[in-house]
């Protein structure tokens, strides 16, 4: 049993609000995770040898809050159980997320200019 002094801390999004009230809202309705922030995010598995993970907020291939994310975390966190259980089952299959081809070059001016300090070059502002 997890207890509260066992937690190291907690963060509410400010974008949360009225919680408790007759009203809770959320103002920002798409999560769209900060550049770096998928190497904090946590694995399926845990130091804990009977706790997994599943969620849009574990790192998966998909570093984005999407359903599709946690899906891949589910599987993975029943991939990290079976495995922990030494079991013979069926492991889930886990897909890396389809990176069109014809997009790379792309990406490594954009990954240039940004060390260069310029802004994207679709950034029209």
């Amino acid at each position: 049993m997890l207890r509260d002094e066992d937690r190291l801390g907690w963060f509410m999004d400010p974008a949360v609000t009225g919680l408790g009230g007759p009203d809770p809202q959320n103002r920002e309705q798409l999560l769209i995770h900060p550049t770096g922030a998928l190497y904090s995010r946590p694995s399926a598995q845990t130091a804990v040898p009977d706790f997994f993970l599943a969620g849009d907020h574990v790192r998966t291939d998909v570093d984005l809050a999407t359903t599709e994310g946690a899906n891949e975390a589910a599987r993975r966190a029943v991939n990290a159980l079976l495995g922990a259980d030494n079991s013979d089952a069926e492991r889930c299959r886990i897909r890396e997320l389809f990176r069109p081809p014809e997009t790379e070059a792309l990406k490594r001016v954009d990954e240039l200019r940004y060390r260069m300090g310029l802004p994207n070059t679709f950034d029209l502002g």
